[in-house]
């Protein structure tokens, strides 16, 4: 092999090996007795739900349930993830609860649409099936930030330096488009803002995986003055690895 020939492979080698370490790296976290980092949420028109666990393994966990204003936590068994054809199911036992029929309680995700594939920044949580029903979760593939308040649906895209703004009401109705936005790094927090005929909309994230306090906030001011402050209920973040 000539010189030139193996600088080539080696280069393409090197490219290669890149682009498998390339992609994204996600964090989410819920108001769980206190904002703390959760293995899954799902933002449904009438519900939040999200899933705590200490970690990945099998064990005891907290389901955690936003509807109605009103936030529940129940104990919960969480399995062995059971992986198929593209998708995860990882079941849950509830306490006092006979499981349905097969397959029982679970949370449902993807194994193809996540975060660890260039492709996407957000793994897709398709739906949780527990005792007050199954709910389908809003998925953006592309969002740096999805995020619930009580009120909203909140999504940010930040990518080639364009940081964008949209929200939906919690019954699914279009809210605000906002563009131009900026992503910094304040008081601990990814903070995304847009500035808009006077009004200035913040979304501010921490990131624990960035040492950054968990937890955030949307917020709408006018002239410096605060005019609304939503505390988000969960979200997940997604930035470059």
């Amino acid at each position: 092999m000539t010189i030139q020939r193996m600088g080539t492979v080696l280069a393409g080698l090197l490219l290669a090996s890149l682009g498998m370490a390339a992609g994204f790296q996600t964090v989410s976290v819920a108001d769980v007795d206190g904002a703390r980092p959760v293995r899954f949420w799902c933002d449904t028109p009438g519900r939040v739900l999200a899933l705590a666990v200490p970690t990945t393994a099998p064990g005891p966990g907290t389901l955690a349930q936003w509807a109605g204003g009103q936030r529940t936590l129940t104990p919960v068994q969480v399995g062995v993830d059971d992986p198929g054809a593209g998708q995860v199911y990882t079941p849950l036992g509830i306490p006092g609860q006979p499981a349905p029929a097969d397959p029982g309680y679970f949370v449902h995700s993807s194994n193809i649409e996540n975060a660890q594939d260039p492709a996407y920044r957000m793994t897709h949580v398709d739906g949780f099936r527990v005792p007050a029903g199954t709910f389908t979760c809003r998925y953006v593939p592309q969002a740096a930030v999805l995020a619930a308040t009580a009120k909203h649906t909140v999504i940010v895209w930040d990518s080639g330096g364009r940081v964008t703004y949209a929200s939906r009401n919690r019954d699914g109705t279009p809210g605000v488009q906002l563009t131009g936005g900026t992503h910094t790094r304040a008081g601990g927090r990814e903070v995304y803002r847009w500035t808009q005929r006077g009004y200035t909309y913040s979304v501010s994230v921490g990131n624990p995986q960035l040492g950054q306090v968990p937890g955030g906030e949307l917020r709408v001011s006018r002239g410096g003055a605060v005019l609304n402050t939503w505390l988000l209920q969960a979200y997940t973040l997604s930035t470059p690895r």
